[in-house]
């Protein structure tokens, strides 16, 4: 085929069509760009193909190029990604996007055609993270290869090396798939028991930037173990006031293992949230006490939530989402939930195994199979 039958060929195409040289610029665009993306096609030569891309996706778009140029092969419709494309106005659509290598005067280039699709994105978001996950694991394992050949470790060294690197690369797969799993069950079910989309928007956000908390607690407690009082403090710190303080939170020098921190602040954030909602947080004079122990010789955790001061408490008539995501967050730890609906406020105790708070990963995992 010659370039002037290809460009006859693509501008025939019912897709938008680019095509990106070796140097990662786009050298031709069909006209039906700027039906669907709004650039006419002279503005986007010489441009990364990263404009048509929203920006979140943009650090994992290199990974996807570098994968498909060391072995550029096509990726027909519909077995590509599936991603947002970005318009030039900054909204966004739903796309599939397939790459085909195409060998023209100049050399090898991508021919990038991209298609507006409708439907469920569960699929699609969960390929797209997949694909994410597969370039963060690549990721690692070059840079603990370098790292190995940086340190100077020789051949008798390296089969223990291999094996250190195959243990942590699967404790990384095991933690974002779990995190991964965990996020699109907030968010599936946010959005089934919200009333409207700000509702389910306000819901999500919050849990979201929730378990972005825990993981900064979870780097600390995985180098060095973590205070129940700092991870509390952490969790509750979003729904502070500046003017009258709302929580009252007793020091407990209670350590904390890595797999306690995710279900644990979930959980205060379910409490927060529910309390700004409908309890004491929810005027200017109410107030929360945490109060936690640990018994050494029962060898049992508590931690009480204490709500007061704010309008008094009607018990619910239905079980919702929160009260099953409380219940769902306790069993990770092999606890049980209590709560009663005072007229004063709402109290809300977890009970748990001391060993379970404590657990390493790799315990918590054997337990949980043994069961």
């Amino acid at each position: 085929m010659t370039e002037n039958s290809y460009r006859e060929f693509s501008e025939a195409n019912p897709d938008a069509v680019i095509l990106v040289d070796a140097a990662g610029r786009i050298n031709f665009a069909n006209r039906r760009v700027e039906a669907m993306l709004g650039y006419s096609p002279g503005e986007l030569l010489g441009q990364s193909p990263d404009l048509l891309l929203p920006e979140r996706y943009r650090s994992s778009h290199a990974g996807h190029m570098a994968r498909f140029m060391n072995d550029p092969t096509p990726r027909m419709m519909g077995a590509g990604l599936s991603l947002a494309a970005r318009r030039k106005d900054g909204s966004e659509f739903r796309s599939e996007i397939s790459l085909s290598p195409y060998l023209s005067a100049e050399g090898q280039v991508v021919i990038v055609a991209v298609r507006e699709v409708t439907g469920s994105p569960t699929r699609d978001v969960l390929e797209t993270e997949n694909s994410d996950l597969r370039d963060l694991l690549q990721i690692a394992r070059h840079d603990a290869a370098r790292l190995l050949k940086e340190a100077g470790i020789d051949a008798t060294e390296q089969e223990g090396a291999k094996r250190l690197q195959r243990l942590l690369l699967d404790e990384t797969h095991h933690r974002m798939k779990n995190m991964l799993a965990t996020v699109l069950a907030i968010t599936s079910q946010s959005l089934r028991s919200a009333a409207t989309l700000e509702e389910a928007n306000a819901a999500i956000s919050s849990r979201l930037a929730a378990l972005g908390r825990a993981q900064d607690l979870l780097l600390k407690a995985n180098e060095a173990g973590a205070i129940l009082t700092e991870l509390v403090a952490a969790a509750v710190e979003p729904f502070e006031s500046d003017v009258m303080p709302r929580f009252v939170v007793p020091f407990a020098a209670i350590e904390i293992g890595p797999e306690a921190v995710l279900p644990l602040t979930l959980s205060l954030n379910e409490l927060c949230t529910n309390a700004v909602k409908y309890g004491a947080l929810s005027n200017a004079k109410g107030c929360v006490e945490i109060i936690s122990m640990a018994d050494e010789l029962s060898q049992l955790f508590s931690l009480t939530w204490t709500e007061s001061g704010g309008p008094p408490v009607i018990a619910p008539t239905r079980r919702g989402f929160g009260t099953r995501l409380l219940g769902a967050l306790a069993k990770q730890l092999h606890g049980e939930v209590t709560v009663r609906y005072d007229p004063e406020g709402i109290v809300y105790r977890l009970d748990s195994p001391l060993s379970m708070l404590r657990a390493s990963p790799a315990h918590q995992r054997s337990v949980s199979s043994s069961l």
